[in-house]
């Protein structure tokens, strides 16, 4: 089969001014309890909270920047070898009227507070866990000082409310291995804490970030006092097997509509804390059936939908893998480099079928084996590596009785790999990704598919005066393989209409 070769390369750049003015840091300091721990029960009552004073003198941020806030806010932090522990009050003389609303995890209304951990100390990259009144949960990941958010993240904590006569309180427990942080004696760690006061819709922060900001992370306060804390050796293994029983109207004639259908089948899923700032994850044949399911959308344009990621397997770390090639908040702005969803995908060849032919298609390609090792190290080093492999796929046709199978997905590679080295305290960042897909194409039919797709970038950000103003630079490149009719069918497609 002769090959023809369809490069794209792209540079991108972006030189940003920004200013910000940053308030003096402030600094709380934390306290190690063991072996007596607080009970999670949201009400402040257990006498290990006595070990550490209150931290309060919030300042409002909305809409009166700057201005006394209408309700106190106070908060306490402890630790011991396990876990972190967070008290929260936030006072109110009118209790009648907190807000508390049921809603979704990571959907929050009404009263809220979020407590964010910058544990790299990288003044990038922040976890952030928020609690509402009611009680309801939400957590994210923030990177790239803000540039870009991740609330598909889900960790295991634990969190009570209560409310009473002089506002609500909450007590929260965050155990260290759902954190990642750098191997060192003595942890500094950045902290904020917020509160949203629904009915004046006022937010307040300990530590002040203006509305004018540029970023948000590398202005947070500090956390100091944690000391000799080591990364908890993770572990979890998840053998599963699942079974199907389908029951349909039956159709005369059709083979593949007998009435009923019924599969098992299993795999495996593991995760391995390697250090306390690399994490391996792995997958056997995973199953997303649990997952919430995609919403109906209707496109009319020649651009590809693309779909949030919500399989487990490939959530975490995500941040890391992210190389967005745009920045702002525009309509490309979501572009980036490695698109998890294509790996399991729907099969990309339909048969036609003659009259009196019956297909039985696959909905999506089986993923055999996916692992993925994301983390940051103590020296600044950023590292994501994802693999995955996706299984041959044979649709079955029934013609008269006779059955054949058509190759409808070939055995495919997916492959990436992103690094980001900080230096000077995270002022200067260098990084780069490389991307790959390699396809096992035997079948003509499927000859309209590249062979192998190549991507990659380099990316560089260097910012002074105290990250007042920063500078940007990004350069992209694509490279494709495959038959005559696979490039032909990319140079022609609508996407590339610039």
């Amino acid at each position: 089969m002769k090959k023809k070769l369809f490069p794209l390369f792209i540079i991108l750049l972006c030189v940003q001014f920004a200013y910000s003015q940053s308030p003096e840091k402030k600094i709380y300091v934390t306290s190690h309890i063991n072996p007596h721990s607080p009970i999670i029960d949201g009400k402040l009552s257990d006498p290990v909270w006595d070990k550490v004073i209150w931290a309060g003198d919030f300042i409002q941020r909305t809409p009166y920047e700057g201005k006394e806030p209408s309700q106190t806010t106070a908060f306490k932090i402890l630790y011991d070898d396990r876990n972190i522990y967070i008290a929260i009050k936030a006072d109110d003389k009118e209790p009648d009227k907190i807000e508390r609303r049921m809603s979704r995890r990571d959907d929050l209304e009404g009263d809220w507070i979020e407590v964010h951990f910058d544990s790299y100390f990288d003044q990038r990259t922040a976890f952030c866990f928020m609690v509402n009144a009611a009680g309801v949960k939400g957590d994210l990941v923030i990177s790239n000082d803000r540039n870009n958010s991740d609330d598909t993240w889900d960790p295991i904590w634990y969190v009570k409310t209560d409310v009473n006569p002089a506002g609500w309180t909450a007590e929260m427990r965050i155990p260290l291995s759902q954190l990642r942080f750098g191997k060192k004696a003595n942890q500094i760690w950045g902290l904020q804490v917020s509160r949203m006061l629904f009915r004046k819709e006022e937010t307040s922060q300990w530590q002040l970030i203006p509305q004018k900001a540029s970023g948000w992370v590398h202005l947070f306060g500090e956390l100091h006092g944690i000391k000799g804390i080591k990364a908890q050796r993770q572990v979890e293994l998840t053998p599963y097997s699942v079974g199907k029983m389908q029951r349909f109207k039956r159709e005369e004639g059709n083979p593949f509509a007998t009435g009923s259908l019924n599969n098992l089948y299993g795999g495996l899923d593991g995760k391995v804390g390697l250090t306390s700032d690399l994490t391996l994850d792995f997958a056997i044949n995973p199953d997303f059936g649990q997952v919430e399911a995609d919403p109906s959308v209707v496109n009319l344009t020649a651009f590809e939908t693309y779909y949030t990621e919500k399989r487990p397997f490939f959530i975490e770390g995500r941040n890391i893998l992210n190389f967005q090639i745009m920045g702002g908040d525009g309509t490309f702005s979501n572009d980036n480099l490695f698109y998890t969803r294509r790996i399991g995908r729907s099969p990309q060849y339909y048969p036609d079928t003659g009259e009196g032919e019956y297909l039985d298609m696959p909905e999506s390609t089986t993923i055999l084996g996916a692992f993925k090792i994301t983390g940051k190290t103590k020296s600044g080093l950023s590292v994501g590596i994802i693999d995955g492999i996706a299984a041959k796929e044979n649709a079955q046709l029934s013609y008269l009785g006779q059955r054949r199978a058509q190759v409808v997905e070939p055995f495919s590679n997916y492959f990436g790999l992103r690094l980001q080295k900080d230096y000077n305290t995270g002022n200067t960042i260098f990084g780069g990704m490389i991307t790959a897909v390699n396809r096992n194409i035997q079948d003509e039919e499927l000859d309209s598919l590249h062979n192998a797709a190549y991507s990659g970038g380099f990316d560089f950000t260097h910012r002074w005066k105290d990250k007042k103003y920063y500078f940007s630079l990004k350069t992209v490149f694509s490279h494709v393989r495959g038959s005559k009719e696979a490039i032909l069918r990319t140079q022609e497609s609508s996407v590339h209409y610039f």
